[in-house]
């Protein structure tokens, strides 16, 4: 089946490929949605002298205002305006003579231009102007037999809620329907996007949070959890931790490709172990990511240095990348997806993401967090990319909390990192918890934070 991008790659690859060719696909959503954005950027990056797209505009909105706005966008292409896109005035004509001219309107531009894409903005306009129920489910009819005949993709824009599009009579004869929709706080607003439905392809579900920016719609499709196949032979290989007293309690180090959890109080030194897997790495030729939400990047790289690491070589040779976000700003589909990207691009081989407890902050549902951080490192565990996920505990002395929704069993190997009270002394201890299949020892070790670094008691 051929498909026309809807000019957002993210989104071609919710939809498997883009929207099925010659398909009706309804964009609802309420006013100041980013429908007409979306149309827009679909139609300026198909266009073209050998597969134009026509502009149907309706009295929602003058067309002088439309291409005003739209030309602050990066799409945009003023070369293209009435020769590949064509704009024309739909609500005039069937205000003045009707449905019936209007459809003999909509004729005549097929057959001038023979366009590939024909967007209506909007057709709730035209349902408002055509009072008759009968009336305007015929007229959709005779519209939807023409643009079959003539093989054309048509966008119909609607101002509807979802509750509202169930009963139009344009969901009836649309082969798919795009619902755009937000949600307000003190914080910020959040914008989503749906596919409610799509003729002839499959597609991924479920909510997808979006962005608009000059460059348009960014859509960051969500991390869905579904169990990809591993190749669990990699696990064979040790990867070095940094410290050597740590390797031989694992057996030789953190097996590859695999997924650990870092657990324990705040000064219990997880961000300095974390450092040192990853230098680790770094002095092995394996590129890495620092995900961090608590300190930046000046602060992580000054603490380093302080314990003896310097990490600025590999950040010049650009092989060691630092993503700081802070929690409160957290919009998980959005910071994940670019999570992936950077390791992708950068063929990361360790990953840190200091802490998963931001996640956690970041999202009220407490099941899907558990069903994000398991999507997240199965992901990883199918591209050979180890991860270290550190994990905040307000009890470092308590090892059932690293249970917390059900974390634990995502992951591969666990560290517990806690503190113990000896008379006038606060003593840091370290333990090895789980490592899967695989031998490591179970006794806690006293460890020693200073400027040498991240070292073991004898």
């Amino acid at each position: 089946m051929k498909r026309i991008s809807t000019g957002i790659n993210t989104l071609d690859n919710i939809l498997n490929g883009g929207v099925p060719e010659g398909s009706t696909v309804l964009v609802v959503g309420r006013p100041g949605s980013g429908k007409t954005i979306m149309a827009h950027q679909m139609m300026f990056n198909n266009a073209s002298p050998d597969s134009k797209a026509i502009y149907l505009t309706t009295l929602a909105e003058p067309q002088v205002k439309v291409m005003r706005f739209q030309q602050e966008f990066t799409y945009f292409d003023s070369n293209k305006f009435q020769k590949s896109v064509i704009y024309h005035d739909l609500g005039s004509i069937l205000r003045k003579s009707g449905p019936t001219h209007a459809l003999a309107v909509i004729d005549q531009l097929l057959q001038q231009h023979q366009p590939s894409l024909i967007i209506i903005d909007t057709i709730k306009t035209l349902a408002d102007m055509i009072t008759s129920f009968t009336e305007f489910r015929e007229f959709l009819l005779d519209l939807s037999l023409r643009l079959a005949t003539w093989g054309c993709t048509a966008i119909l824009i609607g101002e509807y809620s979802e509750e509202e599009i169930e009963l139009r009579p344009e969901s009836s004869i649309a082969d798919g329907i795009v619902y755009l929709y937000g949600t307000e706080d003190k914080k910020q607003q959040k914008r989503f996007l749906r596919i409610l439905k799509m003729r002839g392809t499959d597609f991924q579900g479920g909510e997808n949070i979006f962005c608009i920016t000059r460059n348009g719609l960014e859509v960051y499709p969500r991390l869905s959890p579904n169990l990809i196949e591993q190749n669990y032979q990699q696990f064979n290989q040790r990867l070095s931790t940094g410290i050597t007293t740590m390797d031989e309690m694992m057996g030789g180090g953190i097996p590859k490709g695999s997924t650990t959890l870092l657990s324990g109080a705040s000064g219990t030194g997880k961000t300095v172990l974390a450092l040192n897997f990853l230098r680790a790495g770094l002095e092995n030729s394996e590129p890495a990511l620092y995900v961090s939400f608590e300190e930046n990047d000046r602060q992580l790289l000054k603490g380093a240095e302080n314990l003896g690491m310097n990490f600025n070589s590999y950040i010049n040779k650009g092989v060691f990348k630092i993503l700081h976000v802070s929690p409160i700003e957290l919009d998980v589909d959005k910071h994940v997806y670019e999570i992936q990207r950077i390791v992708k691009e950068n063929n990361v081989k360790r990953l840190v993401i200091d802490s998963i407890s931001s996640f956690e902050i970041g999202m009220h549902d407490k099941v899907k967090y558990s069903d994000y951080i398991w999507a997240l490192t199965d992901y990883f565990k199918s591209q050979g990319v180890s991860v270290l996920l550190t994990h905040e505990l307000h009890d470092s002395a308590n090892v059932t909390t690293l249970t917390k929704h059900g974390i634990s069993f995502v992951t591969d190997n666990m560290i517990l990192l806690r503190y113990a009270e000896e008379g006038l002394y606060v003593r840091r201890y370290l333990r090895i918890v789980k490592m899967r299949s695989s031998n490591h020892s179970t006794v806690m070790r006293e460890i020693i934070i200073s400027a040498d670094g991240f070292n073991f008691v004898l």
